[in-house]
């Protein structure tokens, strides 16, 4: 069994401001295993990120999103980032692949 260290980051120490996806993803990645918190597969990844989207949805059952709604989706894009660190995806490009091939879709059916 892995040592898990007992630091814990001091997020007024990372400046996430200048960061990108990729970079993001390698921090929460490294931090991660670090702490000996992987996951043993994808599916099981892509479970826990359904539970934090569970939890954000709950942030918003009433009038407005709660002020908690954005640190729900702060963990799923840190489980997102993470998974995909874990399984070679490299998001920056995904993302502008995905945000091109959206571009040419146009409105598929919707009002505008």
């Amino acid at each position: 069994m892995k040592e898990r260290p007992n630091e814990r980051i001091d997020s007024s120490t990372v400046n996430t401001e200048d960061m990108g996806i990729n970079a993001i993803a390698s921090s929460q990645h490294d931090w991660v295993e670090r702490m000996g918190w992987h996951n043993k597969t994808a599916l099981e990844a892509l479970a826990l990120i359904g539970s934090e989207v569970g939890e954000a949805v709950n942030e918003c059952r009433g009038e407005a999103p709660s002020a908690e709604f954005g640190s729900e989706l702060e963990d799923i894009v840190l489980r997102v980032a993470d998974l995909a660190k874990s399984e070679g995806v490299n998001l920056a490009e995904e993302i502008r692949s995905k945000m091109a091939i959206n571009e040419k879709r146009g409105t598929r059916g919707r009002l505008v």
